[in-house]
């Protein structure tokens, strides 16, 4: 009597967890079942479709109407472009493919990809995103060296050093994916508990390669984002501390001065310090915020979750990662006026009212050239009216006849 008791009472007990157990499914799907739900794939398929039409097109137009414009065609424009490529290869490849995943695992409860499609797909995915970073790292570099040494810019910087630091960023993207890529340090794997092909921890290494990987894909050219910011605004600030001291606003002769050469100068960390160098710099500081915004929280999430608990909750977070891809023109739209210029400009060589358009709706104006431009006439610093600047440029081109420019015009 005793055994048929217990054996009656483990079978209610049995009973009463299956029928929580279904509850508990019914009200959360990710807590059994690891398959988000077919309204999240849905959504998140749609989200990478958009996504990826307005960034291709966004960065391709990057691409085409930066170069465009003599103004501006320098050293930082390249790397601009550089990311610009990188988004734009993300878009059309990464992006599709994702949605194709999803929308196959919506239908079939199964994964897209198969072993090879999966280590393909991730290695492209990761090289996309390493380019990324080391980008906006080089253009973080070229603004520190304008400032430290701004009559060695042009050389540091020149066409040929700057297409090999380009084909640099690449192949190093290349290489440190390849080791995990061909199974040397690392494996790329399908994760059936996210069900997304990531880094795998079922290696003799553990989650050692995806760490290591982590610091010299993220962590290194973060650093060096970051670091190099700090010294640029504490340039800036120093430039802005020493304006106080000069006489009164500026004055045709004051102007004058400005531009003729001096032993100072070389001291002076404002001489390749423009305002527009540092809208640049601001620039891309803002697109490194925005990057880490959209990072930090899928980030986060694979960290803490790795075993599929929060599953629905990790693939809404992805068009938040995806959102960067898309943003950046916009960025460049509103904050840089020499970028924006590009833009319109570009534009309006296929659409001639274009132009006018744009100026009569936003106020716009034009901007003038970096302290690297490229221009015949180098950039000048900034003045308080035109006139003033106009006086300057006439008292200069009367009294200076025939002389060599200061090495930061050239």
């Amino acid at each position: 009597g005793i055994t048929c008791h217990l054996f009656e009472s483990t079978y209610e007990t049995e009973r009463w967890r299956y029928a929580m157990d279904t509850v508990e499914t019914s009200m959360f799907p990710d807590s059994t079942e690891t398959i988000p739900p077919s309204w999240a794939l849905t959504f998140t398929a749609t989200t990478a479709i958009l996504i990826a039409i307005v960034g291709f097109f966004g960065n391709l137009l990057t691409m085409v109407a930066l170069p465009f414009s003599r103004k501006i065609r320098n050293a930082s424009t390249w790397f601009v472009v550089n990311l610009a490529g990188a988004e734009c290869l993300f878009c059309v490849t990464v992006l599709p493919m994702v949605a194709a995943h999803l929308l196959h695992l919506r239908n079939t409860r199964h994964s897209l990809f198969s072993d090879d499609g999966c280590r393909a797909f991730v290695f492209l995915r990761y090289v996309n995103v390493q380019a990324e970073l080391l980008s906006i790292a080089g253009v973080a570099l070229n603004r520190c060296v304008l400032i430290v040494a701004p009559y060695k810019y042009k050389e540091i910087f020149s066409t040929r050093n700057t297409i090999l630091i380009i084909i640099f960023i690449w192949v190093i993207s290349i290489a440190i994916m390849a080791l995990p890529l061909f199974g040397i340090y690392g494996e790329f794997a399908y994760n059936e508990h996210t069900h997304e092909c990531d880094f795998s921890d079922d290696t003799s290494n553990g989650q050692g390669p995806r760490r290591v990987y982590l610091a010299l894909g993220f962590l290194t050219p973060a650093i060096i984002i970051i670091f190099s910011y700090i010294f640029i605004f504490y340039k800036a600030r120093r430039s802005l501390m020493r304006l106080p001291n000069r006489p009164g606003p500026a004055t045709p002769s004051s102007s004058l001065q400005d531009h003729q050469p001096s032993n100072n100068n070389r001291e002076r960390p404002a001489v390749g310090l423009r305002s527009r160098d540092i809208r640049i710099a601001l620039t891309i500081l803002v697109i490194f915020l925005v990057f880490l915004a959209c990072c930090m929280p899928v980030s986060i999430m694979h960290y803490y979750d790795d075993t599929g608990k929060h599953t629905t909750a990790l693939l809404l977070l992805h068009p938040l990662y995806w959102l960067q891809y898309c943003l950046n023109i916009f960025i460049y739209v509103f904050m840089n006026k020499q970028y924006r210029d590009a833009y319109i400009n570009y534009i309006s060589s296929f659409w001639p009212t274009f132009k006018d358009m744009s100026r009569e709706r936003f106020l716009w104006a034009e901007d003038e050239p970096t302290s690297d431009s490229t221009s015949k006439r180098g950039s000048k610093p900034a003045t308080p009216s035109t006139g003033h600047r106009m006086a300057a440029l006439t008292i200069t081109h009367e009294k200076d006849k025939g002389k060599t420019p200061p090495p930061e015009q050239l």
